[in-house]
């Protein structure tokens, strides 16, 4: 399994803040995008905390959102480094913008929470591009 670094979150911000042409592209919390970074990679008693490529995608989603790392562009970028985290495990995902941008903002209006989490999961695997060999 391949997992998103730092320096690839904070690249993606930091496109997403040029791309947009406004906002301010600094990292607020070190340690809390070092925890969003280790989290999905951790495991317990030889368990994965977060067992499949869809909850460690939703895990990064959800974060990036409640945390606030950046100064700007937190739920772009959230949204974009679950995709990225993705494709790096060679899964590709398709989202309409307004589709994707109401899911965003009812993760950022809800509790930080296992159930949020999981319907995140849901709508990622959801929104998979199949190959047409499957």
């Amino acid at each position: 399994m391949n997992y998103l670094t730092e320096e690839e979150i904070m690249e993606i911000n930091r496109q997403i803040i040029q791309y947009a042409g406004e906002g301010m592209i600094q990292v607020l919390d070190p340690n809390g995008l070092n925890s969003i970074v280790e989290a999905p990679q951790q495991t317990f008693f030889g368990r994965e905390a977060y067992p499949t490529v869809w909850l460690k995608a939703a895990y990064y989603l959800q974060k990036l959102t409640k945390k606030h790392v950046f100064a700007d562009g937190n739920k772009r970028t959230a949204l974009e480094a679950a995709k990225v985290f993705l494709l790096l495990n060679n899964i590709n995902v398709k989202f309409h913008g307004i589709e994707a941008g109401q899911m965003v903002l009812d993760v950022t209006n809800s509790p930080d929470s296992e159930e949020v989490m999981l319907k995140v999961a849901r709508y990622l695997k959801d929104h998979q591009i199949k190959n047409k060999s499957e």
